[in-house]
């Protein structure tokens, strides 16, 4: 086999990414990756279990306005106790004034008639500590659905780098044993044929370091998504033989950012935040009012003069009002600190912009430079594989020598995985782009 052979086999190894307007092609196993991590990764779990409380804590905050019925016993043994005598037909009788034996059993019922609506602003503020939970756990889904898809296709990339690798020490393989016979013929040097040898080793390490590279992005795998074989058959079918790279669309940061803003999860949770901040500052100011409240009980006790050791039915019943009065400006200072934070989250929402604008600004920065170098990258592959061909015929002709041999093939080695490179950038841009303007990766 040629080195003209050799060089569109290398060729067919990398292909081209077929970059679409944001239009990402999704093979099914990836879909099936981000299931699987949507079912296993621990964080989600650990978030849907703080989302299932912050719900039960609405429910919390609700119950401050339903009634409290309680059971409510004692007993206590009194000795002595105050008693005096009382002369009664010629005998004294000794009259207790409390028993021995003090029993008291009830049931008693508290319900909050009216607390100006402090009740209201704390299942709001539940309310809203669950939109933020939520949100979270939505962000931490996104996040976590492009990470799977980032290894994913990293993946595919290693893969295409190491078959890139393949091809050069096969080819420098061949080379060294073409030098070696040209050696014994005495038409080549000895320091040829090492040359040639010290460049397989290093095309050898190149691959041992790719192949540890691409270990490390199955192991990322294998934590995001809990499967300790994650199918990847596929994740090289983003680079194909012989079609063109579709140019990505840059984002109009003028004419769309409210669009982008609008779907970015991150401005969300921060607006979500604001909100709870201002939910926050009601409480503050409603913990002051009064409340108003019924409480009342029923049941049977002793110690009533004359019989004190009788035990009889009673009966309460009654309204209780607490107004605060003075609190050493405690409200007041409470308020004043829910204003700063609920400040404080308003500036979180415009830096929370400010940082979309930039990360969008900064990727558009990138895809045209990844775009212009691709460009810059398809002349130089023609070109280096041009003169792969020219070295090739000189080879054979016993023209070359092994300097022009061994810069023709770093020529073509350099321009294929350069191109392979910022294919997987551009990628990754489209990636992180779809992530800031919060669509989901399918």
């Amino acid at each position: 086999m040629n080195l003209n052979t050799i060089a569109l086999i290398m060729l067919a190894a990398t292909g081209i990414a077929q970059a679409q307007n944001q239009a990402i092609q999704i093979p099914d196993e990836l879909r099936t990756l981000v299931q699987q991590a949507n079912t296993n990764y621990p964080m989600l779990k650990q978030q849907q279990q703080q989302l299932q409380a912050g719900e039960v804590r609405v429910d919390i905050a609700r119950t401050s306005m339903r009634p409290n019925v309680a059971f409510n016993g004692s007993y206590a043994y009194i000795t002595p106790v105050p008693q005096f005598a009382v002369p009664l037909n010629g005998q004294e009788v000794v009259a207790k004034l409390a028993p021995n034996n003090s029993i008291n059993t009830n049931i008693s019922v508290g319900q909050t008639i009216y607390d100006f609506g402090r009740t209201d602003a704390a299942v709001r503020q539940a309310t809203d500590n669950v939109q933020i939970l939520r949100r979270t756990y939505e962000l931490t889904q996104q996040t976590l659905a492009y990470q799977v898809a980032a290894a994913y296709y990293g993946v595919g990339f290693l893969q295409q780098g190491i078959a890139v690798q393949d091809s050069v020490i096969k080819t420098a393989g061949a080379n060294v044993k073409l030098l070696a016979a040209r050696l014994e013929n005495g038409d080549a040097l000895q320091y040829d044929v090492l040359s040639e040898q010290v460049r397989v080793k290093i095309a050898i390490n190149r691959k041992i370091e790719l192949q540890n590279q691409l270990e490390r992005q199955l192991a990322t795998l294998t934590y995001l998504t809990g499967n300790a074989q994650p199918g990847t058959d596929q994740s090289a079918q983003q680079f194909q033989l012989g079609t063109s790279s579709a140019p990505v669309q840059l984002f109009d940061l003028n004419g769309q950012f409210q669009t982008a803003a609008a779907g970015n999860k991150d401005i969300l949770l921060a607006q979500d935040r604001v909100k709870a901040a201002e939910t926050d500052l009601l409480v503050n100011q409603r913990a002051g009012q009064p409340s108003i409240g019924f409480s009342g009980s029923a049941g049977y006790k002793n110690g009533y003069p004359l019989n004190v050791e009788q035990l009889r039915a009673n009966m309460v019943a009654g309204v209780n009002i607490v107004a605060p009065i003075y609190s050493g400006k405690r409200y007041k200072l409470q308020n004043q600190v829910a204003q700063l934070n609920l400040n404080a989250s308003r500036y979180a929402v415009d830096n929370a912009n400010a940082q979309l604008r930039q990360s969008i600004a900064l990727l558009n920065a990138d895809i045209r430079s990844n775009q212009n170098r691709l460009v810059n990258l398809e002349t130089q592959v023609l070109q280096a594989r041009k003169a792969l061909e020219i070295a090739n015929a000189r080879l054979r002709n016993g023209v070359i020598t092994n300097v022009e041999l061994q810069s023709a093939e770093t020529g073509v080695e350099e321009a294929e995985l350069g191109r392979l490179n910022f294919q997987y950038q551009l990628l990754l841009n489209q990636l992180e782009l779809k992530r800031l303007l919060g669509e989901p990766l399918f």
